[in-house]
């Protein structure tokens, strides 16, 4: 996604009314000079969300959200920064996919969204009307309410039925092209690129049609055809049943399956967290958005060598963003749609609960591929059996799986030890093994933190131990930057520069104003010492707590601005200020 000036994310921030934008999901009703309603992030029954719309901001007394309409889009519509300002941006009528404001393409883009959704209508009506693909849909068993769910559709033969529909509505054919609703043949003559077809929208997570997919229902040599990228669809960046992330984002758990039958059929069954990749392999931008609603993934493909093939593609993606997935084996070679049919719902989520992680999954399948009786392939196979251990990162993991490795298969473990190591050292070295960068700029993030990683494991134990165990009133994202204070002052990096790469990684203002403090040691050795280690410290936590209590002050005067407190926000008022003085009085200690 195109980089967005500060200048232009602050002109989008002056634009924002926070109560129109909570508005859209939340019923506001004034109290004093702010607004109250039912919390959207978690179940009340007596109104504890408020919000100021002087301040732009908005908390719950109840479950204890609060922030922006920035803050707010994120958590609502489980989108990152970037995207929240792009889906506000939309609000507001700015197109920022160049970088710039173009209201033109802005413009263009809508219109093109806007056709999107008038052909999903026009489908649907279609499939309403002709028999072909109601029977198609009633012999697969799926139910109405799925079909109207996933607004399946139809094209129905001839060849200019959507061209017409959209001519009689002065839509323009450059436009239909585009989409690629439509397409011209080598005469010029336009006509109905989906014919015969069983229609399958794709949405992206704002829920605006990007693009269709469809199955043939006729003899048809290609199966499946599928939108053209555009402005509006990059398939390689969002995912078929996006729909189902709000049941994802509840179970904690995400089924991947290969195509849209597979979503919809599991879905008919009742396994509604289920995505499809669009017509690709799973692509980085697609595993990054799967992990933003859970991280524990288990992979569904075929039971056939392209599916083996896209599970071990699928297996490393995830590898490379720190999540291990798990594997779910079909037997008799069923995909999931015939395998939910043919033995149901439980018999499917005892395949999910019998899954294997990456590590096993890859150790069975060894064992499936060489003979253990003959000699020779068995070398060969004790080979990859060392490449699986070695590309374990975690020692303690790997010890677990080398002893249970070892055991099953009557091995001795010291002779698979002396293998591992045979093989580590003639590994190239990789950027984890960089201890240092001397400069950091907006190209070298994954080396910066690499490099911090590799110092917070390879510095002095105790010393580490020692400020890790007296953090406990950090937070995790806090913590991380502990060694990261260590490690700028060793390379004594340039604290603006620091910062303003550090904002990009996390972009929280609190740790801003942590560093801002605590990045004045130019003195390595003072951090040995146990009394400056203290000092470190306290300094720290007692600017933790000045952010935590001008948080509650916030709060607290979000209260004093309502008018006619419930019980249970007098009761929130009170803790609060009780709140505000246990704070003070450990600042007074500190």
């Amino acid at each position: 996604m195109a980089y967005i000036p500060e200048e232009k994310i602050q002109d989008i921030k002056d634009q924002l009314d926070i109560v129109n934008i909570i508005s859209d999901y939340v019923e506001l009703k004034p109290s004093g000079q702010n607004y109250i309603g039912l919390c959207p992030f978690h179940n009340e029954k007596t109104p504890s969300f408020t919000v100021s719309r002087n301040k732009g901001i908005f908390h719950c007394f109840g479950c204890g959200a609060g922030g922006d309409s920035i803050t707010f889009i994120m958590k609502k519509e489980n989108l990152n920064y970037i995207e929240a300002i792009h889906f506000l941006a939309d609000k507001l009528g700015i197109f920022l996919d160049t970088g710039n404001v173009d209201k033109e393409l802005y413009e263009h883009r809508k219109a093109l969204l806007r056709i999107n959704e008038e052909a999903k209508y026009y489908f649907f009506q279609q499939l309403l009307t002709y028999e072909l693909p109601k029977q198609y849909l009633s012999n697969r068993g799926l139910n109405k309410s799925v079909v109207n769910k996933f607004m399946l559709g139809y094209a129905p033969d001839g060849f200019d039925n959507l061209l017409n529909y959209f001519k009689d509505k002065n839509v323009s054919t450059d436009d239909l092209l585009e989409l690629g609703l439509i397409k011209k043949s080598a005469s010029g003559h336009l006509y109905d690129a989906y014919r015969n077809r069983l229609i399958f929208p794709i949405t992206n997570n704002r829920k605006e049609v990007i693009g269709f997919g469809g199955r043939t229902l006729v003899d048809d040599r290609a199966k499946y055809i599928n939108s053209p990228e555009s402005i509006v669809y990059h398939k390689s960046k969002n995912l078929y049943g996006v729909t189902n992330f709000n049941s994802i984002s509840k179970k904690d758990k995400v089924v991947i399956v290969e195509g849209y039958v597979d979503v919809i059929s599991l879905y008919n069954y009742g396994i509604d967290y289920c995505v499809a990749s669009l017509g690709t392999a799973l692509t980085k931008e697609q595993a990054k958005l799967i992990s933003r609603y859970t991280k524990n993934i288990y992979l569904c493909y075929d039971g056939d060598s392209a599916g083996q093939k896209a599970t071990e593609r699928a297996i490393q993606i995830f590898k490379e963003i720190d999540i291990q997935a798990n594997v779910i084996e079909l037997p008799e070679q069923l995909d999931p749609d015939d395998y939910i049919k043919k033995y149901g719902k439980d018999s499917f989520e005892t395949l999910i609960t019998n899954s294997l992680n990456s590590i096993l999954y890859n150790y069975t399948k060894l064992l499936k591929n060489y003979d253990l009786e003959d000699i020779n392939s068995k070398s060969q196979f004790l080979d990859e059996l060392v490449k699986l251990l070695n590309e374990i990162d975690n020692k303690l993991v790997q010890d677990e799986y080398l002893t249970r490795f070892s055991k099953d298969l009557n091995i001795n473990v010291d002779s698979i030890k002396t293998e591992l190591t045979k093989q580590k050292k003639f590994q190239p070295p990789s950027v984890n093994d960089v201890p240092k960068v001397n400069k950091v700029n907006s190209n070298s993030k994954f080396i910066f933190l690499e490099s911090i990683k590799y110092y917070l494991f390879n510095s002095d134990f105790e010393l580490r131990s020692k400020i890790l165990d007296s953090t406990s009133f950090l937070e995790d994202e806090t913590k991380f930057f502990i060694p990261t204070i260590v490690f700028i002052e060793e390379n004594e990096l340039s604290i603006d520069t620091t910062l303003k790469e550090l904002e990009e990684l996390k972009g929280d203002s609190n740790i801003k104003k942590i560093l801002r403090t605590v990045l004045f040691i130019r003195n390595r050795d003072y951090y040995t010492e146990e009394e400056n280690i203290i000092r470190f410290l306290n300094s720290l936590k007692r600017h933790v707590l000045i952010i935590e209590r001008d948080n509650l002050k916030e709060q607290l005067i979000l209260l004093q601005e309502s008018e006619g407190l419930s019980e249970g926000l007098e009761k929130s008022y009170t803790e609060l200020a009780n709140k505000i003085f246990k704070i003070d009085s450990l600042l007074k200690s500190i």
